[in-house]
């Protein structure tokens, strides 16, 4: 009778040492052992990634520094975790030197499947990017997080002043089809995956419903513990929300705001636990401001 050993799930120890030989590789430009990191099904890569790629390593010398890392769950088979790391990038030949920079840090989200040599990657996705100087550090305000092809970040620059974001750090924005986000954590957040508190701007060229009071309905249609429109009027709602989230119920102040530029949903949120009530004044004061004055 044969007994085979039972495996243990992914140690947060061997989930580093593998994540490390895959930031070595980027800094050794192997491209080889970087595709060898990720699943086969995971390995295609798109003509310009590639070339872009390619002139990186032919320009750059790159370095790189793991920040933070924090798994997430994990089996047998496979591990979910984040990790954030910062890499600069000096140039080989200083006469290629250019005005701009890609040094950077960015926080990624990992899938990972055992194999027999270790594992492979599934899934690597960013959630967020913060742009440094030349000497490394954070750009200042939301050019740390606003990258060059923002289309939409004129139209959501007004409503920011209108906010007191006391202790929220930019941490993210990404770019869609017609809509932008930019999201402010924590600065004891700001790389984390799951975060306690959060302000949020999203636009949309478009608001897909026929008006504020259309809008309004579907979003309070949702599956909520508690949802009220504590405002409405003919370009604008304020709702309040309460949802199960993973830490405990979410707590959401949300403003929708409909004007000449588009269509904004400004948010803040307490993740796990209520808004205090002085606090929820506060942003909800706030967003009545703001939604007479744009």
């Amino acid at each position: 009778m044969f007994f085979f050993k039972k495996k243990s799930p992914a140690s947060e120890e061997e989930l580093l040492r593998f994540i490390r030989r895959l930031e070595d590789a980027y800094m050794e430009q192997d491209e080889l052992k970087l595709k060898e990191s990720f699943h086969p099904d995971q390995r295609g890569m798109s003509l310009t990634r590639h070339v872009q790629l390619q002139m990186n390593f032919q320009i750059y010398q790159i370095t790189s520094e793991i920040l933070h890392f924090e798994k997430i769950d994990s089996s047998e088979e496979e591990a979910v975790f984040t990790y954030t790391r910062k890499h600069l990038y000096t140039c080989k030949n200083p006469e290629d030197e250019q005005s701009s920079t890609l040094n950077n840090i960015t926080s990624y989200y990992v899938k990972v499947v055992r194999e027999k040599r270790g594992f492979w990657i599934t899934k690597y996705t960013p959630y967020s990017v913060l742009y440094l100087d030349r000497s490394g550090d954070i750009l200042p305000g939301e050019a740390a997080v606003v990258p060059a092809n923002a289309q939409y970040f004129g139209a959501i620059q007004p409503l920011l002043s209108r906010f007191r974001k006391d202790g929220l750090k930019p941490a993210t924005y990404h770019t869609y089809a017609g809509s932008e986000f930019i999201g402010y954590f924590l600065e004891r957040e700001i790389f984390s995956y799951r975060t306690t508190e959060k302000f949020s701007v999203d636009f949309f060229e478009t608001m897909e419903a026929s008006d504020i009071h259309e809008h309004t309905a579907i979003y309070l249609d949702q599956e909520l513990d508690f949802g009220e429109a504590l405002e409405v009027g003919a370009s604008h709602s304020i709702i309040e929300t309460r949802t199960p989230g993973s830490q405990g119920t979410n707590h959401e102040l949300v403003l929708s705001l409909l004007n000449r530029e588009g269509f904004f949903m400004i948010r803040y949120m307490k993740m796990g636990e209520p808004i205090p009530d002085e606090a929820r004044s506060r942003w909800i004061e706030q967003m009545q401001e703001a939604a007479k004055t744009l």
